[in-house]
């Protein structure tokens, strides 16, 4: 039976019957020596690929044109469209997909050195194709590069049905489908705007400013937003309830709807919301508050011209009209709805008019030209003699 291991070396015996000593520790390296070559031969290879590896990694650069600059008039530009909420990835996919940068890595590389391209705004854009990501990028935050079918301005003094003419047209948009989300309110309007005779209007509920159109748009979500926009801004206004401190009627204060159509007025009758913004207001309620017509040729105006589809001038007879529902020559008190749409200034005035006892205005060459109910005869003179 053999001996038990107990973990000691043993040398084996010799033919003399000597033994030979132990190994000692250098013996036992030199054993070793000719596999430690190889091993520290093959780990200096395999370090040195692996730099060159990280090294490539490190300089390799996603492919990419090299044109630095597009001409404003090139007649080959593409067309490119960010919608709402894309990501670098999907804006370099749409501009690799269009011819315009040569790989999309390309551009989010390009994006990632350069932190203006977070501001790359919703839009279709015009660009010249085969560029390098960076000039990409520089020509996405131009806009002037929108596309004109991309854009729809809501401007201040503007009809509202000209905003939703020119969305029909610009994204082939059925008017009657953006006249029936209105009429049954889907698109957000506050119980408050209701015209006069119970009908839902956006007359003066579109915020002001210029709105970027996608595809992915749908008439719904653009009218909404608009909508929302306008009453954010009124309530920092506070439309609500400022509009019940001004006079509508001569026992009856204004309601939202009543203030935002002053304004309305007010923003087709002057150019400067302080002080003529302020004196409009003030003209206007002391002429409702005595149960007076107000004689705007403004309301008229607005009325005619949405019966013609287009703005049309309109004579002193017209003003005065009773079957014009909004001949204020013709109707005691306000019109139905507002007759434009109003700026954030311009409302703002309204809701603190002057205290100056105006009754009557005028454009004249010099300005606008306001009067005191006593002063109705040089009123006539002034305004009404040509």
């Amino acid at each position: 039976m053999g001996s038990p291991d107990t973990g000691t070396d043993y040398a084996a015996p010799r033919e003399d019957g000597y033994e030979d000593p132990p190994p000692t520790r250098r013996d036992r390296l030199k054993a070793w020596g000719p596999l430690l070559i190889p091993v520290v031969v093959f780990g200096g290879i395999a370090v040195f690929v692996f730099a060159g590896l990280v090294g490539m990694m490190k300089t390799k650069h996603a492919p990419d044109y090299s044109a630095s600059s597009c001409s404003p008039s090139d007649p080959h530009k593409v067309l490119v469209e960010v919608n709402t909420g894309a990501t670098g990835k999907a804006i370099g996919d749409a501009l690799f997909n269009a011819g315009v940068v040569r790989s999309t890595q390309a551009f989010i590389d390009a994006a990632g050195h350069n932190q203006a391209s977070r501001d790359i705004s919703t839009g279709t854009y015009r660009v010249c194709p085969k560029i390098s990501a960076a000039t990409a990028i520089t020509e996405l935050l131009n806009s002037a590069n929108l596309s004109p079918d991309s854009l729809v301005e809501v401007r201040p003094g503007d009809y509202s049905w000209e905003t939703l003419k020119a969305l029909a047209k610009k994204r082939e948009w059925d008017k009657d489908d953006l006249q029936q989300l209105i009429d049954t309110n889907q698109i957000g309007l506050p119980a408050w705007s209701k015209s006069a005779d119970g009908r839902w209007t956006v007359e003066g509920m579109l915020e002001p400013g210029r709105y970027t159109l996608t595809s992915s748009d749908t008439p719904q979500g653009v009218l909404t937003s608009m909508v929302k926009a306008r009453v954010d801004e009124l309530t920092k206004l506070g439309l609500t309830s400022k509009a019940s401190a001004l006079r509508c009627a001569p026992a009856r204060q204004c309601t939202p709807e009543e203030a935002l159509t002053i304004a309305s007025l007010a923003e087709a009758e002057v150019t400067k919301a302080d002080p003529d913004g302020r004196e409009v207001s003030e003209a206007v309620q002391n002429r409702l508050s005595r149960g007076d017509f107000l004689g705007v040729d403004a309301t008229t105006k607005y009325w005619l011209s949405l019966q013609a589809g287009k703005r049309i001038g309109v004579t002193a007879r017209e003003v005065s009209d009773p079957t014009d529902p909004y001949a204020t020559g013709g109707h005691k008190g306000l019109p139905p709805t507002p007759v434009s749409i109003p700026s954030n200034q311009m409302i703002a005035a309204v809701l603190t008019p002057a205290t100056e006892r105006w009754y009557y205005w005028c454009a004249s060459g010099d300005g606008t030209k306001f009067f005191k109910e006593s002063e109705k005869t040089q009123f006539k003179q002034t305004c009404l003699s040509h």
